[in-house]
């Protein structure tokens, strides 16, 4: 009797935990025509940004799957949390400019400019509120004539990198394999060689790290 009440108690437990995934995969598809409705919308209707805007408030399970339906390349398992701001998105696809390997994880509310590509390798780690710029902007003087300008480059960044929370990017940066680079840095060069870096503006701390 005692097996009996055992195995009636197991079956009902699966029962139970398959109703739930029903359940859980039914809520997930509900939401994911509510979230391709407002990319939808909020494209036709406000334009690339307005779908930036959107991505930003999604939730991690469904920003991948939207980041490449609008033109980014995106590999296998990666995890993009909430929170990412992608600047100057193109016109026709708006995210083709982001380019991210496989395994790649980038953090909770990090910036992405999106003016020239933004190239992430295999493997690498870019902590929360990270800023990658592909252009800069300025005030030149000619002739006693302030006349704005921007300068632009493509950021890659090698494998297995390691970018802690914070850290500023600027544009055209190659950061390469094995590099690790502290908390609240800022990248104005490009760094080459396998060491840990930090500081504004960014120095090699340690080349053995």
């Amino acid at each position: 009797i005692h097996c009996g009440k055992r195995e009636c108690g197991s079956g009902s437990e699966k029962s139970v935990w398959i109703m739930k995934n029903i359940v859980r995969q039914v809520f997930l598809l509900f939401e994911d025509i509510s979230w391709n409705c407002s990319c939808r919308y909020n494209f036709m209707l406000y334009g690339p940004y307005g779908l930036s805007g959107v991505i930003e408030r999604m939730p991690a399970y469904f920003i991948i799957k939207y980041l490449r339906k609008y033109g980014a390349t995106i590999g296998k398992g990666c995890l993009i949390e909430k929170g990412l701001n992608l600047h100057r998105p193109g016109e026709e696809k708006p995210f083709q400019n982001l380019v991210v390997g496989a395994n790649v994880y980038i953090g909770h509310k990090t910036k992405i400019d999106l003016s020239r590509k933004v190239i992430i390798h295999d493997h690498v780690i870019i902590g929360s509120q990270c800023m990658l710029w592909t252009h800069a902007s300025d005030y030149v003087s000619e002739n006693s004539i302030h006349i704005y300008k921007e300068y632009y480059g493509e950021i890659e960044i090698f494998e297995y990198s390691l970018i802690f929370s914070g850290v500023i990017i600027s544009y055209g940066v190659t950061v390469g394999s094995n590099i690790k680079i502290g908390a609240g840095s800022m990248v104005n060069r490009s760094l080459e060689n396998k060491g840990f870096y930090g500081g504004v503006p960014v120095r090699l701390i340690d080349k053995t790290a």
